[in-house]
């Protein structure tokens, strides 16, 4: 799969193997969150009609509110990397496979730009950033997500351990821009260097709490671990999802809560 293959090429391949568990069980828990930083600006965004730009929609959960906030006559305008991604779109969404750091928009076409936890997985945000600031009109609104610190949940141990224990691959080291998004002094100094101004920083615990099922087929079905599951033969999958689910069944409820911290960022385009 990473034979030959760019960083985004190899990310964009994982979402698309992953893309059906993502929607099921991981962009519901992102999905409150987001909600929460596209209702902070809802009544101070420009007059609609509006132009609203989702990068890296994921499997699109937050266009409903995207379209509220475009406004009668606007139009939100879903982009991905990630075809698999796309896919679970409904087609009467505009969809566009694009890259963050490469938007096929006009300069100062947008009114919003959302960026949703995505920044910090790319090899460079600052990037992106400067794409969101070059596609905004002056005034227009950026709109992130990002983590701060990431904790991991007792499920992401079992089942990186079990994993480990029938010698499933390891998953090839991407840089990330993590050092750049993972605080709000950090997360102000890179939007600052884009041209943006009136930032705000809010920081809040992710809270997500699944129970044993869920979180094995969450960690089985998407992101790292999950890649590294599906290119084990089927009786050592069988294997891994049979012990970590007595694993799993065994731990406290708490044991499986994410509190990782979350960063919710808005910040205007430079007029």
């Amino acid at each position: 799969m990473t034979t030959g293959r760019t960083p985004q090429q190899t990310l964009a391949a994982v979402y698309d193997e992953g893309a059906a568990a993502y929607k099921k069980y991981w962009a519901p828990v992102l999905h409150r969150h987001a909600l929460d930083l596209v209702n902070t600006v809802t009544s101070a965004a420009a007059p609609a009609p509006r132009i609203v730009v989702d990068v890296a929609t994921g499997s699109g959960t937050l266009v409903p509110a995207l379209r509220g906030l475009a406004g009668s006559g606007g139009r939100v305008i879903a982009l991905d990397r990630s075809h698999g991604m796309l896919r679970r779109i409904p087609r009467s969404v505009p969809r566009v496979q694009a890259d963050a750091a490469a938007l096929p928009l006009r300069a100062a076409s947008a009114d919003v730009v959302v960026l949703a936890f995505v920044l910090f997985l790319l090899p460079d945000a600052r990037l992106a950033v400067a794409e969101a600031a070059r596609v905004l009109r002056p005034g227009g609104w950026l709109l992130t997500a990002t983590w701060g610190s990431q904790l991991r949940t007792g499920a992401d141990v079992v089942v990186r351990e079990e994993l480990d224990a029938v010698g499933a691959p390891t998953f090839p080291v991407l840089e990330r821009s993590d050092s750049l998004t993972d605080t709000p002094d950090r997360m102000a100094l890179l939007l600052h260097g884009g041209e943006f101004d009136n930032i705000d920083t809010s920081s809040r615990p992710l809270a997500a709490a699944l129970d044993a099922r869920a979180a094995l087929a969450l960690k089985t079905g998407c992101g790292v671990l999950g890649w590294r599951y599906r290119r084990l033969d089927p009786a050592s999958r069988e294997a891994v999802c049979r012990r970590a689910a007595e694993r799993l069944a065994a731990l406290p409820p708490e044991a499986l809560i994410d509190r990782s911290e979350v960063l919710l960022t808005t910040a205007r385009r430079t007029r």
